[in-house]
């Protein structure tokens, strides 16, 4: 009868060993659980100037476009008695859709300045990288000019989101952001 008493305490004590391991499971999973509900579930830091910077610039990114006017061919003014000819491919930048409409609806008056501003040049004003730098920004300053004096434009091609929001202007909230020239020829 001993021996059975030994056993039945031989088998209680392995359950209790049992439990007490079961116990130690469950109390590390706990304990992770929590670490882990703990770390997952705070809240997340204001973002700083930098991120809320890189997210602006890449909402404007979305929203950059080209518009390319047709080709401008004018004389060029000449010290020497030669006949210059220049002939210039220019596209602007804009953020915002509507001005693309506003570019259809000017490009008479557009295309008559940009004209003036190029036959106004002399050949060795073209000639110099900050000669056409300082052309472009001729160009981009006339092109602005005309177009904020210009009337409202619905947004051409509506799924470029561009319709009840304000507007993406770009440097100095002008409405083109640039003038490059994508093909430069002088004779």
């Amino acid at each position: 009868m001993a021996e059975q008493e030994a056993k039945a305490k031989e088998k209680g004590g392995g359950k209790t060993k049992l439990i007490i391991i079961i116990l130690v499971v469950v109390i590390v999973l706990m304990a992770g659980g929590g670490a882990a509900a703990f770390f997952l579930m705070k809240p997340k830091a204001a973002p700083t100037a930098a991120e809320l910077a890189a997210e602006a610039a890449a909402e404007k990114a979305k929203n950059m476009r080209f518009i390319s006017m047709e080709p401008f061919v004018t004389n060029l003014q000449s010290t020497d008695g030669t006949v210059h000819y220049l002939q210039v491919k220019i596209d602007l930048k804009t953020y915002d859709p509507s001005v693309e409409g506003k570019v259809k609806l000017m490009t008479p008056e557009l295309r008559n300045n940009i004209l003036r501003i190029l036959a106004a040049q002399s050949i060795d004003k073209v000639d110099s990288v900050e000669g056409r730098d300082h052309l472009r920004e001729d160009i981009l300053h006339s092109v602005n000019k005309v177009l904020e004096g210009a009337p409202a434009v619905a947004a051409a091609g509506g799924e470029h989101g561009g319709g009840g929001g304000t507007a993406a202007h770009g440097h100095d909230g002008a409405p083109i952001d640039g003038v490059f020239f994508t093909a430069f020829v002088v004779q």
